[in-house]
């Protein structure tokens, strides 16, 4: 863990959370991985992965950052999304400081952030993320003109993906946390149970091996979690909202489900540091995305007056 000095001199431990919030696919959950120094958020190249938030702890012996990973900003086309566009929003109500990734090689995330305007009185940060993708020209067109901007309170440059500008963001971050004691057991990394990062890893797989709108389509369920078996057992279930994606999932005699189950497997043993059995099955919830009582089943937050 590393150890940063008290960067106000007070002596005072400064502990808040920081809401971090963006666009779809900018990098967000890569930051909250590397700002914390674990891999907790999943990762894929396809957009609106994050459904749900996710809380991730950094501590040192003078600051506890408390970071929320949130869905992408999107305009709501169904109750999922409607669902995901709640918590986005109420982690920026929760906030002590504000953190909005821009994806710097992305013209609609910077026409998104001229236009965005963070809450009153709350310490704002822009992170200027995939800094590698643009010149440096760009970079300091960009950097100039939102420093000049009276919104936000600093704007740093990153490449989350290989850490560049990590330290000096996260030293950023933690200046402007409130003086207040740790709001978490100060060894803890995340406060979701384990069982919720096994059923995103499943997800994160489906990500990765399925194609168009059917992992889109997918929601994962921990039917059973029994730590006290070697190895541990796990059972889990793959819902899809159609019985032809249900083939897809499965595949050419199992092929895919199998795939998705090994792999699934290896990353939920990396996690937990332990021998897993999974057992993985695809069952149908029909049009479980637009339906608020099917989320609400699955677990998601469903904002009251969805229909």
């Amino acid at each position: 863990m590393t150890h940063h000095a008290d960067l106000h001199g007070t002596g005072a431990f400064r502990a808040g959370i920081c809401s971090i919030i963006g666009l779809p696919n900018v990098g967000k959950s890569t930051l909250l991985n590397a700002l914390i120094g674990e891999r907790l958020s999943i990762v894929t190249p396809k957009a609106q992965t994050t459904r749900q938030r996710l809380l991730g702890i950094y501590s040192d012996d003078a600051h506890q950052a408390v970071f929320v990973d949130t869905p992408g900003l999107l305009e709501p086309r169904y109750a999922l999304h409607e669902s995901m566009q709640a918590e986005a929003a109420r982690a920026q109500t929760d906030a002590d400081v504000l953190l909005y990734v821009v994806d710097l090689g992305w013209d609609q995330s910077l026409a998104h952030i001229r236009g965005f305007r963070p809450p009153g009185g709350l310490p704002s940060i822009v992170c200027l993320n995939k800094s590698d993708r643009v010149d440096s020209a760009v970079i300091e067109e960009v950097r100039d003109e939102l420093q000049g901007d009276s919104r936000w309170a600093r704007v740093l440059e990153t490449e989350a993906t290989a850490g560049t500008g990590i330290e000096d963001l996260r030293r950023a971050i933690l200046e402007f946390l409130p003086v207040c004691p740790p709001l978490y057991p100060v060894d803890e990394i995340a406060t979701a149970p384990v069982r919720f990062f096994a059923a995103e890893l499943i997800r994160e797989t489906c990500f990765e091996h399925l194609s168009d709108e059917v992992p889109y389509s997918t929601a994962v369920e921990i039917d059973a979690f029994r730590e006290a078996e070697d190895p541990v057992y796990i059972a889990a279930l793959v819902y899809v909202e159609r019985e032809s994606q249900k083939g897809i999932v499965i595949g050419r005699s199992g092929s895919m489900i199998r795939r998705i189950g090994r792999e699934s497997r290896l990353k939920i043993e990396k996690l937990i540091e332990r021998p897993v059995y999974l057992d993985l099955r695809v069952k149908v919830l029909g049009n479980w995305r637009r339906r608020p009582g099917r989320l609400k089943l699955l677990g998601y937050d469903v904002p009251s007056g969805t229909g």
